[in-house]
């Protein structure tokens, strides 16, 4: 079995491929101790990982908790808490036997009722889990490390799903879950390389490593594979302004800073205590319409506002250069050979203002305020919403901007009486049945019966050629539909310290298996 492309009844137990293919140090010249000091964009709303979509929980969430999978270097999925795992496609059953002796932070060992109660919770809290469970017809302990997850239809990507980093299907302790039930968990207690240790919010986050951490043998793959915290902490400083992360890295108060603007690269160049990181494929960029309520409502408002965007000068205005972006209209990246599609619905970079004027005419729209909310913390999504606002204005757009942390966009993005556009960003996604936009309950409110069934064909055929058929399809209806206003690809650039060693540009960047030289 490949998971993300799984063949029929077939197991896997054991982890191959190296990061060593990208020239990364062998672990025996790895350091060990000292503090990792990371600049992060901004502070986290919450340290629940089945609580938010938010990047940036999810980003220190997966150096906490662990699942059952994670991804490897190919963005494929492999065990991780699981020790192998065994499709049954008479019974459309996946049995997974789990790792043995797996300590939590709490002194506590993995077993299979942790499992269950977290996947049931992951189930109800999460835009993945959510998906996953509606074809899920059973889920068991059959012992103290095996359970099962019987389906209603066979399906290839519930591996991916279990694997997927962000709003990751972490596995707690079965104690903490019926401590917290579905409230906000905070007893942040994993498996993972590093343990909570203080939150100060808006001026660190630190977390320990976990001396009692139960790796996987043999070489790093990924996200899958060893993984070994050199570090004694990891010191998570949010800095939301970005000449600070910079400078803060330059002068050596940081060792790595997340997301820096792209036209510092010269500057970074210049440099020879610091090094430039490019990560590419990364995010692509947008501008979330609240379909709950008018004008976002009716279909036409929003194909309008699509049209109605140039979306290269929108673009343009937030990346320094096109090596950090592109205009392209596939959900999936150009590098995901497998999925990237063209379908566009005939509305993707068109900046046709008198089709988007007269849908915006037919769509009842009269001119009323409209309230978009972004931040200054991602600086491109500010960029983008004041360049897109004074081009929606020939259309007829009457857009008022209101400039918020992110926090804030990720708290309010949840109420359909908060806002009538947010600014974000969709993360890499290494599999179209795992994007969490599909989910209806996913903020700006996308509920649609063909998009829901198109979802559930997609994540039910095991065939891959057919999968693509469907996905094209789903593609297209997408962008019929604008859910959303795709603006492009963009491509990140972050620094670190020349001293920092094994670390990868990667989209879901993490922290165990480096070290300071």
């Amino acid at each position: 079995m490949t998971f993300g492309r799984i063949t029929r009844r077939a197991a896997v137990a054991g982890l191959a491929a190296t990061f060593g293919a990208a020239g990364l140090p062998a672990f025996a010249q790895a350091k060990k101790g000292g503090v990792l000091n990371v600049a992060i964009t901004g502070e986290p709303p919450t340290l629940d990982a089945h609580h938010s979509t938010a990047f940036i929980t999810q980003s220190v969430g997966w150096h906490i908790y662990e699942g059952l999978f994670t991804l490897d270097a190919k963005y494929d999925a492999v065990p991780m808490l699981a020790e192998s795992v065994a499709f049954d496609e008479a019974r459309k059953t996946y049995v997974i036997k789990l790792r043995a002796n797996v300590p939590f932070h709490d002194g506590s060992i993995l077993g299979a009722d942790d499992v269950v109660a977290s996947l049931e919770r992951w189930g109800r809290k999460s835009n993945y889990g959510r998906m996953m469970f509606t074809n899920v017809s059973g889920l068991k302990q059959v012992d103290g490390l095996t359970v099962e997850i019987a389906l209603k239809e066979a399906s290839p990507v519930v591996p991916m799903m279990l694997a997927f980093p962000n709003q990751q299907a972490a596995i707690y302790p079965k104690s903490v879950i019926d401590k917290f039930g579905d409230n906000e968990i905070r007893s942040y207690i994993g498996t993972g390389p590093f343990r909570f240790k203080e939150h100060v919010p808006d001026r660190h986050l630190i977390l320990a490593r976990f001396d009692k951490y139960a790796a996987i043998g043999g070489e790093a793959d990924g996200m899958g594979g060893r993984r070994e915290a050199h570090f004694d902490e990891l010191r998570l400083v949010p800095t939301p302004e970005v000449s600070v992360r910079l400078d803060g890295v330059q002068t050596g108060i940081y060792d790595i800073a997340d997301q820096v603007s792209q036209d510092m690269l010269p500057m970074i160049k210049m440099y020879p205590n610091v090094e430039p990181l490019v990560t590419k494929p990364y995010w692509w960029t947008m501008a979330v319409f609240n379909k709950k309520r008018a004008p976002f409502n009716d279909v036409r408002a929003r194909q309008a506002f699509v049209l109605g965007v140039a979306n290269k000068d929108v673009m343009g205005a937030a990346f320094a250069s096109e090596e950090f972006y592109r205009l392209d209209p596939g959900i999936l990246f150009q590098e995901q050979k497998q999925w990237w599609s063209k379908a566009d619905g005939g509305l993707y970079n068109k900046h046709d203002v008198a089709r988007a004027t007269a849908l915006l005419k037919e769509s009842g729209y009269a001119g009323q305020p409209i309230k978009w909310l972004t931040t200054r913390e991602y600086d491109f999504m500010y960029k983008n919403a004041l360049v897109a606002v004074e081009q929606l204005k020939a259309v007829g757009f009457n857009i008022q901007l209101e400039v918020v942390d992110w926090a804030t966009i990720v708290q309010q993005r949840n109420n359909p009486e908060a806002y009538d556009i947010f600014s974000g960003a969709t993360t890499f996604t290494p599999d179209p049945g795992v994007w969490p936009c599909f989910d209806s309950a996913w903020p700006g409110f996308w509920v649609d019966a063909r998009k829901d069934e198109l979802v559930r064909q997609l994540n039910t055929e095991m065939d891959t050629k057919k999968r693509y058929g469907v996905w094209e399809e789903l593609q297209d209806h997408f962008w019929q539909q604008a859910p959303m206003a795709k603006f492009g690809d963009f491509f990140i650039l972050g620094v670190k310290s020349a001293e920092l060693k094994n670390v990868a540009a990667t989209p879901f960047p993490f922290y165990w298996n480096a070290w300071k030289q």
